[in-house]
């Protein structure tokens, strides 16, 4: 198994990745007990690709709702409705009520939802004393690019109609959200819309094409991830060109956009994709602060509190977020 790959380098965390893939394995087991079929009829995909999705929908909804079982009661949680998006508020008691963190979550573009991506926002809000407003923006591949893209320029246009101040707002993300919040923030730049203050990347996916060596070099520690690469891309891009820099904003022009934070495992399978996207910032005159953390995997922010490293991590977020509003 991958988990015992990464103990080899780093033992506490794969101690903590062989807990999770337990969760997810039970998940598994409910779904297919659900829907009368095996696992290996999914993993030989001989079933259709709808149950293929709705299965790893299920796999990550469900690992997603464990982790909410550690958030506190006193977090506020209020759902709205941005025209026809949903979206929620989420936020420690204490946060200031005019500082916000707009979070675009990952799953590939194909995963995720309101209530399994709540664990993130919860721990920016704790770190930042910030209040998080999460989207639920379509999916693919029912909704391929460049729907994503469009829901979240459009409730990032609803926080100006309601009255913040874009220098008192940080966008963020973490993998498919990192990547969607550059492209964000390119479609802001060609719209000439005001910027936010920064931009938050926990291990953005910003290549969709899938040119970074680090898919090969790091594919022991993250197998699944690595096979899921190109069907999540084809099924998110669809008619249009994995070189579109709204679908892989490692090909676009950067000049112009807010200072940016990106964070990244050492060992993870699109390490690449950070790399490259902090190299054609750097060149292009942005302020970037690109941060690796050594033998952490895709979006180890998850582990929150659990692991040192994590922790760390979420202290640099706020660090870099005061410094900016």
């Amino acid at each position: 198994m991958s988990y015992n790959e990464v103990a080899k380098v780093h033992k506490k965390l794969g101690t903590l990745l062989k807990k999770a893939n337990e969760i997810s394995e039970n998940a598994a087991k409910e779904f297919v007990s659900q829907h009368n079929i095996s696992i290996e009829d999914i993993i030989n995909r001989k079933c259709d690709w709808k149950t293929i999705l709705d299965f790893n929908r299920y796999i990550s909804n469900s690992t997603g709702m464990e982790r909410n079982k550690y958030i506190p009661k006193n977090i506020v949680i209020e759902r709205i409705n941005i025209e026809d998006i949903p979206a929620e508020w989420l936020y420690i008691p204490e946060a200031e009520e005019e500082k916000i963190f707009f979070h675009l979550f990952g799953g590939g573009y194909i995963m995720g939802n309101l209530e399994s991506r709540r664990w993130i926002p919860y721990l920016v809000s704790n770190a930042t004393n910030l209040r998080c407003l999460t989207i639920e923006y379509r999916l693919a591949p029912e909704y391929p690019f460049p729907a994503a893209l469009d829901d979240s320029v459009k409730a990032y246009k609803w926080l100006l109609s309601e009255g913040y101040n874009p220098k008192k707002i940080i966008i963020g993300g973490e993998s498919a959200g990192g990547g969607l919040t550059m492209a964000t923030l390119l479609k802001l730049k060609e719209l000439e819309l005001p910027f936010p203050a920064a931009a938050v990347l926990m291990s953005p996916w910003v290549d969709l094409t899938g040119s970074g060596k680090s898919l090969e070099i790091n594919s022991k520690y993250e197998p699944e991830l690595v096979a899921g690469i190109k069907p999540m891309a084809l099924a998110y891009a669809q008619t249009y060109s994995l070189e579109n820099p709204y679908i892989s904003p490692v090909f676009s022009d950067l000049t112009r956009l807010p200072p940016l934070l990106v964070q990244a495992g050492g060992i993870e399978a699109i390490l690449d994709d950070s790399i490259m996207l902090a190299e054609k910032a750097k060149t292009a005159g942005i302020d970037i602060k690109l941060e690796v953390y050594e033998n952490m995997v895709h979006v180890f922010q998850n582990l929150g509190y659990e692991l040192s490293e994590s922790k760390k991590a979420f202290e640099n977020v706020n660090k870099f977020v005061q410094k900016y509003i």
